[in-house]
């Protein structure tokens, strides 16, 4: 890979890993300020009536909704790196010869987990329109 080519680099190949790593920063930032600036913040210096009430509104139940699926994708993200660095998962380096591509882990367990995951992913995704559309008050 030539140096230098800016954060396009990093999906010029799709690899799994950097997308897996980037959506773990943005969700542990999002539940971060989600947890620390809404719940905390807002719950002590704005009355518990009006956040209850802005929670009943679409954009208080798209901020909820988003708080768990990435809070799934979070945990289960988690749960694969921690599975690689006990050994549990296992993969190998996987090389081009001739093109310039990136190592890749691929395993049998490691593709099982990979589907898996996109499968919550999935499922969290289409669970969303249903919590902001019938969902009620959510406090975590």
């Amino acid at each position: 890979m030539r140096s230098g080519m800016g954060v396009g680099e990093w999906f010029r190949v799709i690899n799994y890993e950097r997308l897996y790593f980037t959506i773990q920063r943005i969700s542990g930032l999002y539940m971060f300020f989600y947890l620390i600036l809404y719940r905390v913040l807002f719950d002590a210096f704005v009355s518990p009536a009006l956040v209850s009430q802005f929670d009943m509104t679409v954009p208080g139940k798209i901020l909820a909704a988003l708080f768990l699926v990435f809070l799934a994708f979070h945990g289960l993200n988690g749960i694969r790196i921690i599975f690689i660095e006990f050994g549990i998962i296992r993969g190998w380096p996987l090389r081009h010869p001739i093109r310039n591509v990136p190592a890749l882990r691929r395993s049998r367990s490691h593709l099982i987990y990979n589907a898996l995951m996109i499968a919550a992913a999935v499922i969290a995704l289409i669970y969303l329109p249903y919590l902001v559309a019938f969902g009620g008050v959510f406090r975590p």
